[in-house]
């Protein structure tokens, strides 16, 4: 068998290498997939533990493409502007999916990825509050599209391309690692509480519910994932949350990768008690299997009234194989009656592992946790990407792909299908061991 990193790895020239596909020199080239595993061209099987990111959250499974495809037989393309019994029927069970938690009525819009779904929200945002101050935390992900990526923290993401006339003001980091206002001690105290919620005064630098220029929105990621898998304080979301509705603005909650029970109940902010205007989501939808996001807003937010026909089109978001896509996808959710059970004893399977393989490298691991479907380890330092090629290389017959970003260079993020065996979990451990043994 070939070793991870052959010539034939390797960067194409006639392939543009922004993507992140590309971080590495070589890079696996996937061939087929099933399961919690991908298998690449050379023969080398990869356990999937970053799930592409949160989005296969029922492994690499056809039966879903089968399904979805039997569905649109009869319609297998449709004009841009026109409406279908399927997209009807996809939007009343998307509706349902927020409004049964928040107990609320709303309506759903549909886009095509988390960026465009994101601007969406803010469309919907403006049309109540007229564009305006967008309130966001330090630490943020929210996407690299113009508009998105002044939203989002990092500033590689607005090098290119962004959207300067938006005015962004960033809350201090909800990450107590990050937080420059975090006690000794550790958590949040009544200063960050305070913190959060001092705009919208004449000292504050920032406009409220008295000014003209106001904050139109503030929106928040149920859990960091970009950030490092950081989960705000509960207490500091919800005054964050409960001053932004008292200066009026929109509160929208980014659920594109905490939605569909990956954090653990079916959408992040219910951790918290939140209760958003906006709920934004796209990963947990599709399986991967097709490109399509939900906005749900509560009336009358997204009433014709105030948000106009016309203010949002996308070409493909009424294509009848998406949508086939999302509805035998939902058909698994709903179906899947021990989510809430099953996905807790995950994050029991996941803590109890990394804890074993953490205790014995002190030196190298600060930290690790689970939460729902997801974990992260925290190491004694900038070492992510070399554990992250680690993990793909170190072991003789079995990669493991996980997650990392340079906004969180010691954080290593686990992800896998929320499918995924305790035998599978096994290897993730053994191959986690034998890459700290490494990387000492």
């Amino acid at each position: 068998m070939s070793t991870p990193g052959n010539n034939h790895d390797r960067v194409p020239p006639f392939a543009g290498a922004g993507n992140l596909i590309y971080r590495e020199p070589s890079v696996p080239r996937f061939v087929s997939a099933a399961g919690c595993w991908l298998t690449a061209a050379d023969g080398r099987r990869y356990l999937d533990a970053e799930a592409a990111n949160g989005t296969v959250a029922w492994g690499y499974d056809g039966e879903l493409l089968q399904a979805a495809m039997r569905r649109c037989a009869e319609l297998p393309a449709l004009p841009s502007f026109c409406e279908s019994e399927l997209r009807l029927s996809v939007l009343s069970r998307l509706e349902g999916l927020v409004s049964g938690v928040l107990g609320v009525p709303g309506r759903v819009e549909l886009d095509l990825g988390g960026a465009a779904a994101m601007e969406t929200a803010l469309r919907i945002a403006f049309a109540t509050n007229g564009p305006g101050t967008v309130v966001v935390f330090e630490g943020a992900f929210h996407g690299r599209s113009g508009v998105t990526s002044m939203l989002s923290s990092s500033p590689r993401y607005r090098e290119l391309l962004a959207a300067w006339g938006l005015e962004v003001v960033r809350l201090p980091s909800p990450d107590c690692r990050q937080c420059p206002h975090a006690p000794a001690e550790g958590g949040c105290g009544t200063g960050c509480r305070d913190a959060v919620s001092r705009w919208g005064s004449e000292v504050s630098g920032v406009g409220g519910r008295g000014f003209g220029r106001k904050v139109s929105a503030f929106v928040f990621e149920p859990v960091q994932n970009v950030g490092g898998m950081a989960e705000p304080d509960h207490a500091l979301l919800r005054a964050a949350v409960d001053h932004a509705r008292a200066q009026g603005a929109v509160v929208i909650a980014d659920e594109i990768f905490t939605g569909m029970h990956r954090v653990g109940p079916r959408w992040g902010f219910e951790r918290s008690g939140v209760e958003p205007d906006v709920v934004v989501t796209s990963k947990g939808l599709t399986n991967g299997g097709a490109a399509l996001s939900m906005v749900w807003s509560r009336e009358p937010l997204g009433h014709p009234d105030r948000y106009r026909p016309g203010s949002h089109s996308s070409t493909y978001i009424g294509i009848p194989s998406a949508l086939a896509v999302v509805d035998a996808v939902l058909d698994r959710w709903a179906g899947w009656t021990t989510v809430t059970e099953d996905v807790a004893r995950l994050e029991g399977a996941m803590a109890s592992r990394l804890a074993g393989a953490a205790s014995r490298y002190p030196e190298l691991v600060r930290e690790v946790g689970a939460m729902g479907g997801t974990a992260r380890i925290v190491l004694a330092g900038p070492h992510a990407g070399r554990m992250r090629h680690l993990f793909r290389s170190v072991h003789p017959d079995t990669g493991v792909l996980v997650a990392t970003t340079g906004m969180a260079p010691d954080v290593i993020n686990v992800h896998p299908p929320l499918v995924v065996s305790e035998s599978e979990l096994d290897v993730f451990a053994e191959v986690f061991e034998l890459s700290l043994k490494e990387l000492v």
